[in-house]
């Protein structure tokens, strides 16, 4: 039986482990601090992948309108638009997080496409498109949202423009993997 019996009496104080952090980054309480952070690093991603996205789903829609031709294939260009410019703002810097925010920004750029052509296809029936209320764009948002998942009515052309978009996701997630921090 050991004799070496604590001293209760007596306090000892031990070192805090010491944490090693990405370069410009310290640990705080509860937050991080540091460059990321300072120029809005993950806000700014998702503010210019959201731009980008914009810009690439009205592109598309100008393309399908313009053309006559949906081509798929248009959806990789969206997915590389999202990621190059989610990249951009943050001067290379990715992650999970990072690679969702593109894949999501991605899909909602190509579905909602399908949003400006219907526009189009009514105005161009004689429809006048300045009388849609409030509801009757968000049924058009939510079917433009489906729109990828509907168009597998014609099963072959709907799987392979699923599959297309697929790759246009895929893209944008390969894009923003980048410099990994954590979260």
């Amino acid at each position: 039986m050991s004799t070496n019996l604590p001293e209760f009496d007596k306090a000892e104080y031990v070192r805090p482990p010491e944490v090693q952090l990405a370069p410009g980054h310290e640990l705080t309480g509860a937050a991080w601090t540091g460059q990321e952070q300072l120029s809005g690093g993950f806000p700014k991603a998702v503010l210019h992948g959201t731009i980008a996205a914009v810009i690439g789903s009205l592109l598309y829609a100008a393309f399908t309108i313009i053309t006559h031709i949906e081509i798929g294939i248009v959806a990789l260009f969206v997915g590389i638009m999202v990621g190059g410019a989610m990249m951009h703002a943050t001067d290379g810097t990715g992650g999970r997080r990072y690679q969702i925010a593109a894949a999501v920004l991605t899909y909602f750029a190509v579905s909602l496409a399908a949003v400006p052509e219907i526009l189009y296809q009514l105005h161009s029936r004689g429809t006048d498109i300045s009388h849609i209320s409030v509801r009757g764009f968000l049924f058009l948002a939510a079917y433009g949202v489906a729109s990828p998942f509907l168009a597998l009515q014609h099963f072959v052309s709907g799987a392979i423009g699923l599959f297309i978009l697929y790759l246009g996701i895929q893209a944008a997630w390969k894009a923003t993997a980048g410099k990994q921090r954590n979260g």
